[in-house]
């Protein structure tokens, strides 16, 4: 109980020190802590009864730890813990714990593994474990999934709210107040960690949230969805000029995936939605596209799913769109260029990634 009076207190002490700087530096001035919604929320702290709660903070991610999270017997708030505690260390620096724990799963990668086939408890672990193995920009794309799979839980809420604070720091505490004062969810979390979330975030309240940008940041969207055709890795779900659509209404296996790092997309979907048509040899591997009366000539194309897939850079180059691509979203335009290093670029894009995972 002292130790963690006195992490509250030294945190404390930091928020007003910045808080003073800022009065000095100018009213303009956003607040800034030493540390992050991420890993300042050490929640295990409140579940250290629990056995393996204290064994993963010792001994980090085993055999006996990765049973666990993948068991359906054990509730959400304490594999949450337990995850947490992997964490733990005073040298928080990335990792790969979610790569890790599925080949100890399930013997390949997360990016192979199919959502669908999934349980939402085993999608939450995958996403809470790649919100803090890259904190300070975490993939959110498998919270923002285990949260439409499990929109009753306060426990999902609350971790997607932390990473969701973690992009955008200054609307932290407005994040996490809109969670807490949510009366639909269920609460399954012990209170004792749902305080040490409260307060650390509490300690953002005051901060700039840009409110008054959000008409357009809200603009942006609207004029990006319809300019856009949106994907995502894994995802059979795409939207076309801001509507709902199948890349294969036929054949919902038909998804963009990667190979070696490489981010593979269905090329007659591709040439359908922008005017381009195609050839495919299929025993050569080969596939001749053809836009605005200029063939080009694609080697070493993949058949999948019987489907052709080619490298999206390499079909982009022949169409020359803009292309967003961020931790498996895809964006294609026409008209608009987003950059990727522009924050109000970037939240649009969160905000579309979210419209197009809840509508998958």
């Amino acid at each position: 109980m002292n130790t963690l009076l006195n992490s509250r207190l030294s945190k404390l002490v930091i928020a007003v020190s910045l808080i003073v700087s800022g009065l000095f530096l100018g009213k303009g001035t956003s607040l800034v802590y030493a540390d992050s919604p991420v890993t300042s929320t050490a929640i295990y702290k409140a579940y250290l009864d629990v056995d393996i709660v204290a064994d993963a903070e010792k001994n980090g991610l085993s055999r006996t730890v990765a049973d666990f999270l993948v068991s359906p017997n054990h509730p959400l708030d304490e594999k949450a813990a337990v995850m947490n505690a992997l964490y733990a260390d005073i040298s928080w620096s990335d990792k790969e714990h979610a790569e890790e724990y599925a080949q100890l799963v399930y013997g390949k990668s997360t990016a192979a593994l199919d959502k669908s086939k999934l349980s939402a408890p085993e999608i939450f672990v995958i996403g809470y474990l790649k919100v803090l193995d890259h904190y300070l920009d975490p993939d959110i794309t498998w919270i923002t999934a285990a949260q439409k799979a499990l929109p009753d839980s306060l426990t999902v809420a609350l971790i997607k709210a932390l990473a969701e604070s973690q992009q955008n720091i200054d609307c932290s505490w407005v994040i996490t107040e809109q969670v807490l004062n949510d009366t639909k969810l269920t609460k399954d979390m012990r209170q004792e960690a749902i305080d040490i979330i409260t307060d650390y975030m509490v300690l953002y309240k005051g901060s700039s949230c840009q409110s008054a940008g959000q008409p357009a940041l809200n603009d942006l969207v609207d004029d990006i969805l319809q300019d856009a055709v949106v994907l995502s890795i894994g995802h059979s779900t795409v939207l076309v000029k801001g509507n709902k659509s199948a890349i294969d209404a036929a054949n919902s296996s038909v998804v963009p995936y990667l190979r070696e790092g490489t981010t593979m997309v269905p090329l007659k979907f591709i040439a359908a939605k922008f005017g381009a048509s195609i050839s495919v040899n299929s025993k050569q591997l080969e596939a001749t596209v053809q836009y605005h009366n200029q063939k080009t000539f694609i080697p070493k194309v993949e058949i999948r799913n019987g489907r052709t897939f080619v490298p999206l850079r390499a079909v982009m180059n022949i169409i020359q769109k803009q292309i967003y691509y961020y931790q498996g979203l895809i964006i294609i335009t026409s008209n608009i260029s987003l950059d990727p290093l522009d924050q109000q670029n970037k939240r649009a894009a969160e905000q579309i990634r979210t419209v197009l995972l809840y509508m998958d």
